[in-house]
């Protein structure tokens, strides 16, 4: 019995794409795949020098000791040292994070208050004209503060309320409530009917379902409103130079008393001391940033997605 003789392929391998094109296919695609990979890499690089240049730059100047903060332009020449953090807290400045955190805080606490519940109304009662009433409502916040500060001034003046907390959580919360209210309005309105209508057939008001059962499920959405007004809050600079411009053992806010830093004489500019200043503001923002990001952009865009 003899053996098989074997078949000799016809298939020329120059011409035949399964044995020779898909190979060189394959080998095109993985170079355009790296290619993209690492244009990608570059650009990202490229954006990321970008935004972080400035923090190294503050940074480093604020550890510059003396005339250095200003003179030299080279990021890693020295001596270096924290004697720019020591003048900063030698000028009260503890007191200014006092006022500007307690001034953020009242206004966050109730423009979350107000905001909130305002924001559920519209979202749940059968408004007519609930995007021109929203369009509204946001239109004020958009309406520029310069304007308003003449009579604002002569108004606090008269009550009293210059160089006050109250001088100033007011206004802001007048200016930040609009946008709090779009955002919850949007986060309320992706939130189901049916949990308010089956906790009211429990015996539950509507009060009751609106802040043991709606309010929680909206907390990412509260939680991104409090951090933005927060944010405005404590970096607002035009009302607070104007309404609290002197005493930091009262009112004066941070962004004011930087503003406010002098050197040895009038009119020097200690750079390094405020740069100082800024880092010491600066960072907790940014670490806060950071850690909740996941739930301002939740808080941001779940309502959008889910409506």
């Amino acid at each position: 019995m003899t053996a098989p003789t074997p078949v000799e392929s016809t298939r020329d391998p120059e011409l035949d794409p399964e044995l020779h094109g898909g190979s060189s296919d394959l080998r095109r695609l993985n170079r355009r795949r790296a290619a993209q990979v690492w244009g990608k890499t570059a650009l990202l690089s490229v954006i990321m020098v970008w935004c972080l240049f400035p923090f190294v730059w503050l940074i480093s100047t604020s550890l510059k000791q003396g005339d250095r903060a200003l003179n030299s332009p080279n990021l890693f020449e020295g001596p270096f040292g924290l004697g720019n953090y020591r003048a900063v807290f030698e000028q009260s400045f503890h007191l200014n994070l006092r006022n500007s955190l307690m001034i953020a805080g009242v206004t966050t606490i109730l423009c979350v208050i107000v905001g909130s519940l305002c924001a559920y109304a519209i979202a749940r009662l059968p408004i007519k004209r609930k995007i021109l009433l929203l369009s509204s409502v946001l239109a004020v916040s958009l309406f520029p503060p310069v304007a308003l500060v003449p009579p604002l001034y002569e108004l606090w003046r008269t009550l009293g309320l210059l160089n006050t907390w109250e001088g100033l959580y007011i206004p802001y919360t007048a200016f930040t409530l609009p946008l709090t209210i779009f955002i919850l309005t949007t986060f309320f309105a992706a939130i189901p009917k049916d949990l308010a209508e089956a906790a009211k057939i429990d015996g539950a008001t509507p009060f009751q379902a609106f802040y043991k059962i709606i309010f929680p499920l909206a907390a990412p959405g509260v939680f991104a409103a409090a951090i933005i007004i927060f944010v405005l809050s404590w970096n607002e600079f035009l009302l607070a130079s104007t309404f609290a411009p002197r005493n930091p053992e009262i009112a004066q806010t941070v962004p004011v008393a930087i503003a406010g830093f002098t050197g040895a004489v009038e009119f020097q500019r200690p750079i390094g001391t405020i740069t100082a200043a800024c880092v010491v503001v600066t960072i907790p923002m940014i670490i806060v940033a950071l850690i909740f990001q996941r739930r301002i952009v939740s808080g941001l865009t779940a309502g959008g997605v889910k409506g």
